[in-house]
């Protein structure tokens, strides 16, 4: 018995620590697009702590490989955001060659990039 009452304060605090982890910067609704020698990628962006949304991009052009991206504020905040801190994946094709591109957010920081796998090219797109 007085091991369980040792243990209930830890479980308590321990659960405590846990729900103050939640993100302050998030990412959903990654989507991607092909057109003639570009790739464009697209995902939306969350900022809990100032209460923004952002709609990010990033175009690779296969050309020159030159990768490019920005965010761009846009208006309203979700009421009920998901809170998950999700980071998005998704995949186009030049030519029948896959072309994978990876949107990061560092959830603590709110820094976001896209990086084209393989060639280890990243876009750094955080609205300033």
């Amino acid at each position: 018995m007085k091991l369980l009452r040792t243990g209930i304060p830890a479980l308590s605090l321990t659960v405590t620590a846990t729900v103050g982890l939640a993100a302050d910067y998030e990412l959903f609704a990654d989507i991607a697009s092909v057109e003639t020698g570009v790739n464009h990628y697209a995902v939306e962006r969350l900022d809990h702590k100032n209460k923004k949304l952002y709609h990010c991009i990033a175009v690779l052009d296969a050309e020159t490989k030159q990768l490019t991206g920005q965010c761009t504020e846009r208006p309203g905040f979700p009421e009920n955001p998901t809170r998950k801190g999700v980071q998005g994946a998704i995949s186009n094709r030049f030519g029948g060659i896959p072309v994978f591109g990876s949107w990061k957010i560092d959830q603590t920081t709110g820094k976001t990039e896209l990086c084209i796998s393989g060639t280890a090219h990243c876009v750094d797109v955080t609205p300033q």
